[in-house]
């Protein structure tokens, strides 16, 4: 069983997420945005996630940017971007973090492999 934390302002997508994801037995917490993933932080200090999905584009930042900011939390947190950004410019970016791009609408399947992969790389670096 894995901690997954889910970065998504869309609440239907979020719980979406975490309902392919429970799939797997894993404990599921999820956050809207920056600020309120920032509150987590400091209301839980203990709280460490093994794997971060996280949607690019929220309402007080964009997830490239909020990577910077989880790792400087936890350092070397996994992740897995789930999102609709198709830009090149977006896709770069993403492509720059050295994780996984999962296109929305996604297959379950799909996104439980890719977390299962991140999950895996993540394991081996630890």
């Amino acid at each position: 069983m894995s901690r997954v934390l889910i970065v998504e302002d869309d609440v239907d997508v979020r719980d979406w997420i975490a309902h392919c994801m429970l799939h797997d037995g894993d404990e599921i917490r999820g956050v809207p945005d920056r600020r309120r993933l920032r509150g987590l932080h400091e209301e839980e200090p203990d709280y460490r996630p093994d794997l971060v999905l996280m949607d690019y584009a929220l309402p007080d930042t964009d997830g490239v940017s909020l990577l910077g900011e989880l790792h400087g939390f936890w350092p070397g947190v996994p992740a897995v971007f789930v999102t609709v950004q198709w830009t090149g410019e977006v896709i770069e970016r993403i492509q720059g973090t050295g994780y996984e791009r999962i296109a929305k609408p996604f297959n379950p399947d799909d996104l439980r492999a890719a977390a299962g992969r991140a999950l895996e790389t993540g394991r081996s670096q630890g």
